[in-house]
């Protein structure tokens, strides 16, 4: 077997991103392992937050803000919220 050994250059916001990325994929794997009886990790993401509540990104985080919602969990640069919090919002 051949092995092609090359140097690459990256900068370094690039290697921070994928590193990031690689964590939060590694995390939420440990998250869904952990919490298989609640589904996807258990947390509604940004996404799902929008169209659960029929409101832009720009509403969701102004609610955050004004206190309308609760603070989301953080993982990497991702927000999720509790389905609990969320389904209390709904009318």
């Amino acid at each position: 077997m051949e092995h092609n050994n090359r140097l690459v250059v990256i900068e370094l916001n690039d290697l921070e991103a994928m590193i990031e990325r690689v964590v939060e994929r590694k995390l939420r794997e440990v998250l869904n392992q952990d919490n298989k009886s609640l589904g996807r990790d258990g947390k509604m993401s940004l996404k799902e937050v929008m169209a659960a509540l029929d409101i832009s990104k720009q509403c969701v985080y102004n609610w955050i803000k004004e206190g309308k919602l609760p603070q989301p969990a953080r993982i990497g640069r991702r927000l999720y919220w509790s389905p609990d919090a969320i389904k209390a919002m709904m009318p």
